[in-house]
């Protein structure tokens, strides 16, 4: 895929741009192959913009002459078309951080798998600090402090998350729930009958997504709840269900994904949340006592 970082925000005003916007409807009302097209364009509009139609199929799976009807389903004359409109959505947007590949390019030894992957951490880490995820933050920090009850739900790898987001704002306020615990996605589907319309549901999912996620996401939004998602892209399957959305990247050299973004999204969330309101002070101070005996240093 591309060599160049592709930020958070750079993610939404691509998608709201013209071709993006055209993009986007094929990916909700389009063929299998024209979803497929679109989710990546999406993901990696960078990709697409620097590269030929032979690597489009190469990267999907999906044969040059089907992409070239894509494109012309899209309102575009020829691919090398498409490509230049594309490259001039992205131009303003790519955020000029190396990646790995430009590691490999370096004379002498390459980093090898731990070095790609802390040099991938820490890029990554840099996307989290523009001011729209600051924004972000701020009004699901409101969202979380108007809820009835709040309710933290993810799967697989994304379970370790919540539970880090659902003990970080316990003791700040009341009403903090951890969807999947004990019993499964049957156990956690029967907690979730309890939403209402003033609760907030949390929706936590990295790649790979977990199946589970997205009914139950969809049934707390059919139910009246507020969805704040966390995921990695618009192109993620819970979005079309939430009504805010947290963005952290999640690309990893090695493995399928990578949580470290999220996390520090996480703590920062935890962190915004506890300095919103005074009486935390009187909170942290009881946390603190409570926990005196439990701890040494």
């Amino acid at each position: 895929m591309s060599t160049q970082a592709w930020s958070v925000s750079a993610d939404q005003k691509f998608a709201e741009s013209e071709i993006g916007r055209r993009i986007t409807v094929l990916k909700t009302e389009g063929s299998a192959s024209q979803r497929r097209l679109s989710d990546l364009i999406l993901q990696d509009p960078v990709f697409v913009a620097t590269r030929g139609i032979e690597d489009l199929s190469a990267a999907t799976g999906i044969s040059a002459a089907t992409i070239s009807r894509y494109v012309k389903e899209i309102g575009v004359d020829g691919y090398a078309q498409f490509r230049a409109q594309v490259a001039e959505a992205v131009h303003e947007l790519i955020v000029p951080v190396s990646k790995l590949g430009l590691r490999f390019s370096a004379p002498g030894p390459g980093p090898g798998a731990a070095g790609e992957s802390l040099a991938s951490a820490h890029a990554q880490m840099q996307l989290l600090t523009d001011a729209e995820m600051l924004r972000a933050i701020s009004t699901a920090c409101k969202l979380i402090a108007d809820a009835r009850q709040v309710w933290v739900m993810g799967f697989g790898l994304s379970a370790h998350l919540a539970a880090i987001l659902s003990l970080g704002l316990q003791p700040y306020r009341e009403g903090v729930h951890s969807v999947v615990d004990l019993g499964g996605t049957e156990a956690a589907a029967a907690r979730l009958v309890a939403v209402s319309e003033s609760d907030l549901l949390i929706a936590i999912t990295f790649p790979r997504y977990s199946a589970d996620v997205v009914p139950l996401t969809r049934y707390c939004k059919e139910n009246g709840a507020r969805v704040l998602g966390l995921t990695d892209a618009r192109v993620a399957p819970i979005v079309p269900h939430c009504s805010e959305l947290l963005l952290a990247p999640a690309a990893h050299p090695v493995l399928s994904s990578s949580s470290l973004p999220g996390l520090a999204l996480i703590e920062a969330l935890v962190s915004e949340f506890i300095i919103s309101d005074v009486e935390n002070i009187k909170r942290s101070e009881k946390l603190a006592t409570a926990l005196a005996c439990f701890v040494s240093g």
